[in-house]
């Protein structure tokens, strides 16, 4: 809602980062795991978005947040088809369980991977989602 102050930074480590990329579906991506990062992140919470060089071939999109985090019993099943934590059911009304499971698919489609790390308690942690795509946007075969 309005009025909310959730501390966010981004930052890219390269100077230049040139990828091929279909703009609308990196868009997609990264407001899809932002909109999960601002959701999940009460008040006073913090988001971290940082992009750099995995390696020569790959660039690497971190998004940190300091919100719920994901029960351990459940970490599992985030990507799959509308799956919704039991942590945050209650917090969020209007959540398909859709968003993770696209950008999955769109990121696996391209070459890329994502993947999590987050804590299993409520005191916290947060999550933190990464998401690696080819520089070249094709797959190499």
């Amino acid at each position: 809602g309005i009025g909310m102050k959730i501390n966010f930074s981004f930052s890219c480590i390269e100077n230049t980062l040139l990828m091929q990329a279909d703009p609308k579906l990196l868009r997609m991506v990264v407001q899809n795991m932002l909109s999960n990062a601002i959701k999940y992140t009460p008040e006073a919470g913090k988001i971290e978005v940082i992009i750099s060089k995995a390696n020569k071939k790959n660039i690497l999109l971190r998004v940190s947040d300091t919100g719920y985090g994901i029960p351990a019993n459940q970490k599992e099943k985030i990507f799959t088809k509308f799956f919704r934590a039991d942590n945050v059911r209650s917090k969020d009304t209007d959540g398909t369980g859709l968003g993770l499971y696209i950008v999955k698919s769109v990121v696996e489609n391209s070459g890329g991977k994502i993947w999590f790390k987050s804590s299993d308690d409520e005191s916290g942690g947060g999550t933190t989602f990464y998401v690696v795509l080819p520089l070249d946007g094709t797959k190499s075969v």
